[in-house]
C-alpha cells in the first residue's frame, strides 16, 4: 500500500491487518488530522469495496442546515488509477460540490460519531472552515428611534443595563483596513447594519471600496434608506456594493411615522432613485425591501407593501417583531409553515441539535469585542456579561475563528452543555436555521421562524 501524507497527519500507526496491497492512501494538506476510528472506518470498508473511497466528515443536522462542507480529509483508491488520478480527484470534488452530475463510481464516508465530530468540528473547525460572512459593527448610533428596535427606541434605550449605546462609538478607519485585508485575504463576506445606521459612518464608501479590492467577495448593506440620497447611492454602488436591504416597515406615510418617525416619501424616492442608478450603472448589486410585522399593523398594510415592491426590487423580507424579554429574543409569532420540518428535525436530534451561528458567522463590533451570532448583539444594551470570544486589536481574524474561546464555544454546543451560557441556554434563534422553499402565487419564498423572502420567479 502506497501512502501520499504530505503533511505527516497520519497521527495513527497503521496496523498491519489494515494494509491492504495495491492500494494508495492520499491525505490531502488541510492540516486536519485523521481521528483514528476515522482511518479505521477507511480501511473496514476498503475491506468489503475496491472502489474508490472518500471520507468528508458532516456534522448531524447542521450538514442539512446551510453548514459550510468540510473538506475532503483522505482518499482510498486502486493503485491502478494512479496515470489519472488528479482528474478522477477533481471531478470528485465538483461532483460533490454540486458542479457536475456526471457519475463516477465512488464511496463517501460521511458519518462520524461523537468523538469524530468533537475532533473535527471544534478541535480543528476553525482550520478546516471559514465564516460565511462577518458581520462589521462600525458604529453604535442610528438617525431614527424605531418603536420596535432594541438598540435606539425610545421605549427600549432608557432600560439598557450596558453602556454600548452611550455616546458615539465608530469603528477605526485601521480597523476596517484591516477587516477588509484579512476577509479579503480568506475570501469572506462581510454584512454592515447589524445594529447601527452605517450611512452615518464618514468612511462607510471607502471602507466596501477598499473591501471590494482587497477581494471580499459580497459585501451586504442594511439601512433604514433616509441617507441614501443620489450621490450615496452613487457612490456605495461605484464603490463594488453586491446588496443592499433597505428597511420601511410600512407602506404609508402614517403608519411609517407611527413606527419609524421618519419621512416616507423620502425613503421611496431613494430606493426608486437607488434602482434608478443601479439599472444606468449596469451594477448586479441586489435590492431588498424590508418589513416588520409591527404591533397595530394591519394585515392590509402588509399587502399594500407587497404589492408596492414586489415588482420593482429583487425581494421582499417580512420579519416577525423579536422583542428582549427577561434574558432572550422573543419573537410575537413564528411562521408556521416551517414547522413540519422543526418537529423532523428535533425528532431526529432527539431535541435541541447545535446552533448553526458559531459555525458560520462572527460580529466584530467598533472596540474590538467579537460576538458570536444575531441573539448576542440583540442583548449589546441588555447584557454586559457576554464573553467576547477575541480582541481584534491584538489577534487576526483568523486567530480568533480558530481560537480556544471558539473551539470551547462550538464543544459546548454540540454536546448541549449550555448551562453557563446565559445567551445560548434559553435563545430561540437555532431553530430560526430551518428553512422552507416553496413556490406561492408566483412568488419564490424561503420561509424560516422569524422570516419569509419572496421574490418573483
Amino acid at each position: 500500500m502506497i501512502i501520499n501524507d504530505p503533511q505527516k497527519l497520519l497521527t495513527t500507526p497503521i496496523k498491519d491487518n489494515w494494509k491492504i496491497p495495491n492500494r494508495v492512501l492520499e491525505i490531502p494538506p488541510h492540516g486536519i488530522p485523521l481521528h483514528p476510528k476515522s482511518l479505521e472506518k477507511l480501511f473496514l470498508t476498503a475491506k468489503e469495496n475496491n472502489s474508490i473511497i472518500v471520507f468528508q466528515p458532516t456534522l448531524p443536522i447542521l450538514s442539512e442546515l446551510d453548514l459550510p462542507t468540510y473538506p475532503i480529509l483522505a482518499y482510498l483508491y486502486p493503485q491502478q488509477l494512479s496515470n489519472i488520478w488528479s482528474q478522477l480527484q477533481a471531478k470528485i470534488a465538483a461532483l460533490l460540490t454540486g458542479k457536475t452530475s456526471n457519475k463516477i463510481p465512488f464511496t463517501l464516508i460521511y458519518e462520524i460519531d461523537l468523538d469524530e465530530q468533537l475532533h473535527y468540528f471544534t478541535n480543528h473547525y476553525g482550520k478546516a472552515v471559514n465564516p460565511s460572512y462577518v458581520r462589521v459593527i462600525v458604529g453604535n448610533t442610528c438617525n431614527l428611534k424605531c418603536v420596535m428596535c432594541p438598540y435606539h427606541s425610545s421605549l427600549f434605550k432608557p432600560t439598557h443595563t450596558t453602556d454600548f449605546f452611550q455616546g458615539k462609538k465608530q469603528m477605526s478607519w485601521e480597523m476596517m483596513e484591516r477587516l477588509a485585508q484579512d476577509c479579503g485575504k480568506a475570501g469572506i463576506s462581510i454584512l454592515i447594519g447589524s445594529v447601527e445606521e452605517p450611512l452615518l459612518h464618514p468612511q462607510i464608501v471607502d471602507f466596501i471600496q477598499l473591501s471590494r479590492q482587497q477581494g471580499v467577495p459580497k459585501i451586504h448593506l442594511t439601512t433604514n434608506g433616509q441617507l441614501l440620497d443620489e450621490n450615496r447611492a452613487t457612490s456605495l454602488l461605484k464603490a463594488g456594493l453586491t446588496s443592499i436591504d433597505i428597511s420601511i416597515d410600512a407602506a404609508t406615510p402614517e403608519t411609517y411615522l407611527q413606527v419609524r418617525g421618519a419621512d416616507f416619501n423620502r425613503v421611496e424616492s431613494n430606493v426608486i432613485n437607488f434602482l434608478k442608478i443601479r439599472d444606468r450603472l449596469g451594477s448586479s448589486c441586489e435590492v431588498r425591501t424590508s418589513f416588520v410585522r409591527n404591533k397595530d399593523v394591519t394585515v392590509e398594510e402588509e399587502q399594500l407593501f407587497f404589492n408596492r415592491w414586489l415588482s420593482k426590487v429583487d425581494s421582499i423580507f417580512v420579519l416577525n417583531v423579536a422583542e428582549y424579554q427577561e434574558t432572550n429574543m422573543r419573537l410575537k409569532d413564528t411562521n408556521q409553515s416551517v414547522q413540519k420540518s422543526l418537529q423532523y428535525y428535533q425528532q431526529k436530534a432527539g431535541g435541541r441539535w447545535p446552533c448553526l451561528f458559531p459555525f458560520i458567522e462572527m460580529a466584530v463590533l467598533p472596540d474590538g469585542r467579537i460576538y458570536y451570532c444575531i441573539e448576542t448583539l440583540f442583548r449589546l444594551g441588555f447584557d454586559k456579561d457576554i464573553e467576547s470570544l477575541g480582541n481584534y486589536h491584538q489577534q487576526t481574524l483568523q486567530e480568533i475563528w480558530s481560537g480556544d474561546l471558539f473551539q470551547q464555544l462550538r464543544r459546548d454546543l454540540i454536546l448541549n452543555k449550555l448551562e453557563k451560557r446565559t445567551a445560548c441556554k434559553d435563545c430561540d434563534m437555532w431553530m430560526s436555521q430551518v428553512m422552507n422553499r416553496e413556490t406561492k402565487d408566483e412568488c419564490q419564498v424561503l420561509t424560516t421562524t422569524v422570516t419569509e423572502i419572496y421574490s418573483q420567479v
